[in-house]
């Protein structure tokens, strides 16, 4: 089983949106985690403590040398990792 529950989506003209790992979940239809162009960003997958780590400012997320300072969870994500651990 991987440790890698989250799945990040870097797009750097909008917002970096932090999306549960649809291999390990069931997510809501309307998260968009598809591939973008490669200028503007890329998938990433993390953990729960790397994701913690980059929303609290204790570590820098970093694409293909590029700091992504735009970073927030996905409500939709959100709601339902709250369902899932209750």
């Amino acid at each position: 089983m991987t440790d890698e529950k989250y799945l990040i989506n870097v797009d750097f003209p909008a917002e970096s949106i932090v999306h549960l790992n649809p291999l390990l979940y069931q997510t809501n239809p309307s998260c968009k985690t598809g591939l973008k162009n490669p200028e503007h960003g890329g998938l990433i997958l993390a953990t729960a403590e790397e994701v913690s780590n980059y929303l609290d400012g204790i570590v820098s997320l970093e694409f293909h040398g590029k700091k992504v300072t735009n970073l927030r969870r996905c409500k939709n994500c959100q709601t339902m990792e709250a369902e899932h651990e209750t």
